[in-house]
């Protein structure tokens, strides 16, 4: 982008030390709907909440005597180091159907959960995030549950759920029709991307997990590299991210854009910040 924010359907917001700023005010489907996908953001909701109540050095299988692995630990789920795949045999990436809807309405199937990677190596995975899910359910009952009493009311988060209304969606269009998003809340895949919230709120979730002296538990799922550290989310036709590098936090989702086209313009966004801070 060669330092500028592209033209398209996207919205964000920066923070520095002089609060927040709108960088992109809502306009089409952004102005029509409220409620957006988080997509993987679901991870950082997910993985705080397994390691405020879980012990992560414990195997999984003390949780879910089915699983085929005795050495796999709730910290390789969250780290994703566990050696599972991204997803398993039966998910198949399609430009034309929805590959969660086989998960829809039936529990995870514990037996798919395989490595075939060396355990210690990370491997991004949904399937580690959805028996991530699947060992808080049987510690809490519900694991969205568990992720709204210790995350979201914490960070005062209302809007959240698995289960949006379409009318409340912020969904993309091609060719004037709306681009169905892929049925993740409904499946038991939930626990890795299945989240739907506002845009306040995703900068809601931006200061509650980066916020001054927290502890490193808000932040076990993110990615980080030096003093940036940031968490993503990629959809069907969709992508979040919320970033944070030299003191300035970017919190963008963007529509029918190329893959990772959130995180792109979030970087653009935190170097003009940093410049503008610099030259004041």
């Amino acid at each position: 982008m060669n330092g500028n924010v592209p033209r398209g359907q996207w919205r964000a917001s920066v923070r520095t030390t002089e609060g927040w700023r709108t960088v992109r005010e809502p306009a089409g489907p952004y102005a029509e709907g409220s409620l957006l996908e988080w997509g993987s953001i679901t991870k950082g909701l997910v993985g705080t909440t397994a390691a405020i109540t879980l012990e992560l050095e414990r195997p999984v299988v003390s949780y879910l005597s089915d699983v085929p692995d005795p050495e796999m630990t709730v910290a390789d789920l969250v780290h994703h180091t566990s050696g599972l795949p991204r997803v398993p045999a039966t998910i198949r990436d399609s430009l034309f159907r929805d590959p969660y809807r086989p998960a829809v309405g039936v529990p995870l199937d514990l037996a798919a959960a395989v490595p075939v990677t060396p355990r210690g190596q990370h491997v991004y995975s949904n399937l580690g995030y959805a028996l991530l899910g699947a060992v808080l359910d049987a510690v809490h009952g519900d694991w969205f549950d568990a992720v709204e009493e210790l995350v979201l009311r914490p960070a005062g988060i209302e809007s959240a759920t698995l289960a949006p209304a379409p009318s409340a969606c912020i969904m993309p269009r091609r060719f004037g029709r709306a681009i169905r998003p892929w049925k993740l809340g409904a499946s038991s895949f939930a626990s890795a991307g299945g989240v739907w919230s506002t845009f306040d709120d995703l900068c809601r979730y931006a200061d509650w997990a980066l916020e001054a002296d927290a502890p490193h538990s808000r932040t076990v799922s993110w990615q980080s590299e030096g003093t940036s550290v940031w968490i993503n989310g990629e959809v069907r036709a969709a992508g979040a991210v919320i970033a944070r590098a030299a003191g300035v936090t970017a919190v963008v989702h963007a529509l029918t854009k190329a893959p990772y086209a959130a995180d792109r313009i979030a970087g653009v966004l935190v170097e003009r910040e940093v410049r503008r801070l610099r030259e004041r």
